[in-house]
């Protein structure tokens, strides 16, 4: 992939050799007009320098705004307009008779009295036109860079995208805390001790091993999920209300790993209270292709303050969303001064 430099100078080569094109399409002059004095050399001049502005307009602003948005008759129409203004304008600047005539005038060498070029249909120039060529060179051209430089800046968002998600897999917090819970059980003997450990490993396994694949079954998504739900519970009192809820047939679907653990961390992070009565609502929905989240949390008064880092996270999962489910996911979040709400569809392609 190319960098943004050598896009840039690329776009300036195209360019240049554009301009070059009524330097080196001309007859040799073989009298004593120069090639500034000559008709030919001006309308070629006038085809080119449309034919350049078109290729800019195509790079900067047609392909980026319509062709990558897929708004391909939109597209194709302005497209067309362009065309026909790059074949038609020089026509009407300096016609055909024109050069007939000054050629007649300067004598010409190898002149022949056959009269102006017949003007052919508007539908015809477009195959058999010189400038229709450079014009459908200069829109090739153009949408090779575009898509090329649109590419690899998919990737680089991707990229930093992934390294986000990596860097948030295991929060330190959640795992200071479950190590404590996990602690506090030992001190009393509890029976509970040996299952907390394996969710924790479970956990533990499922970041490191399944984290870096493209996709994972979604019954394993569900499963870290659940655990990761199991062990927030261990350190939380009454006050705060879990409803967590798995409806519908979990099959052989597929999922984007750790798509859903920002947003459910964060229900925790700032909805969970030792001692204020608090609400942390997280259900989800499968059907066939199609998976659903929906959180709600009570805002907690002394965590709100904080609630700015909260942005952040939902940031980067909608980034991941972008980037490997476009057009395929909806992204609603609702934030009222006491509760804080999202939801979440995404089609599983």
């Amino acid at each position: 992939m190319f960098k943004k430099h050598q896009q840039i100078a690329i776009v300036l080569v195209v360019s240049i050799l554009f301009f070059g094109i009524p330097f080196i399409s001309l007859p040799d002059f073989q009298n004593n007009n120069t090639l500034f004095n000559s008709l030919i050399f001006y309308k070629r001049c006038i085809e080119t320098s449309l034919v350049v502005v078109f290729f800019y307009l195509n790079y900067f602003i047609l392909v980026p705004k319509f062709y990558h948005q897929k708004k391909y008759i939109l597209f194709a129409i302005i497209t067309f307009i362009c065309l026909v203004i790059a074949i038609k304008v020089p026509d009407l600047i300096i016609t055909n008779t024109d050069i007939y005539n000054a050629l007649k005038e300067q004598n010409t060498p190898g002149f022949r009295m056959k009269g102006p070029r017949p003007e052919y249909p508007l539908v015809m120039q477009f195959f058999i036109d010189k400038t229709a060529y450079q014009f459908y060179l200069a829109l090739s051209i153009g949408i090779l860079l575009k898509t090329n430089q649109y590419i690899n800046s998919i990737e680089q968002d991707m990229l930093k995208s992934e390294v986000s998600y990596l860097k948030a897999q295991i929060n330190p917090h959640f795992l200071f805390n479950t190590l404590n819970s996990i602690y506090a059980l030992s001190l009393v003997k509890s029976d509970d001790t040996p299952n907390v450990i394996l969710k924790l490993s479970a956990i533990m396994r499922y970041v490191v091993t399944e984290s870096s694949k493209e996709k994972v079954l979604l019954k394993d998504e569900l499963n870290y999920i659940t655990d990761y739900i199991d062990l927030q519970k261990i350190r939380l009192t009454l006050a705060t209300e879990i409803d967590y809820k798995v409806l519908g047939n979990v099959n052989q679907q597929k999922i984007a790993p750790l798509l859903f653990i920002s947003i459910i961390e964060n229900c925790f992070k700032y909805g969970a209270s030792q001692t204020e009565k608090s609400l942390i609502q997280i259900h989800i929905s499968v059907q066939e292709n199609q998976i659903s989240l929906e959180t709600i949390n009570t805002k907690i008064a002394k965590n709100i303050s904080e609630l700015e880092k909260t942005e952040t996270g939902i940031a980067n999962t909608e980034k991941r969303l972008e980037i490997l489910y476009l057009n395929n996911y909806k992204l609603h979040i609702e934030n009222s001064e006491t509760n804080y709400k999202v939801q979440l569809k995404i089609n599983l392609i």
